[in-house]
């Protein structure tokens, strides 16, 4: 699974991105996460299974989207502003693992 966090300058992601590597499960080890800025992200989203928008990022997703119309099997969802704000990557991935049950 490759994961990639977006915000506006990518760096505000660094510390959830920790949080979430340090949560991930035995059988999750091999995921990638990243964080990258929108404007970096824009050329990259195709490598990604999820891309994740920061609230600071939320009134881009209708962008985003239009941007990975073509990319099979992405999805894009916005990470909850308490979540974000608190670091907390255990929820973040929660989010993930729901999603990953709901397809």
């Amino acid at each position: 699974m490759n994961i990639l966090l977006v915000c506006a300058c990518g760096s505000s992601t660094s510390i959830l991105m920790q949080n979430m590597r340090d949560n991930l499960k035995e059988d999750e080890k091999d995921w990638e996460i990243g964080a990258l800025s929108v404007s970096e992200a824009k050329t990259k989203f195709g490598k990604y299974d999820y891309v994740l928008l920061a609230p600071q990022v939320k009134f881009q997703t209708n962008m985003i989207k239009e941007l990975c119309k073509d990319i099979p099997g992405i999805t894009i969802l916005n990470i909850p502003a308490i979540d974000f704000g608190r670091c907390n990557g255990e929820a973040v991935l929660n989010m993930i693992r729901e999603n990953e049950k709901n397809k």
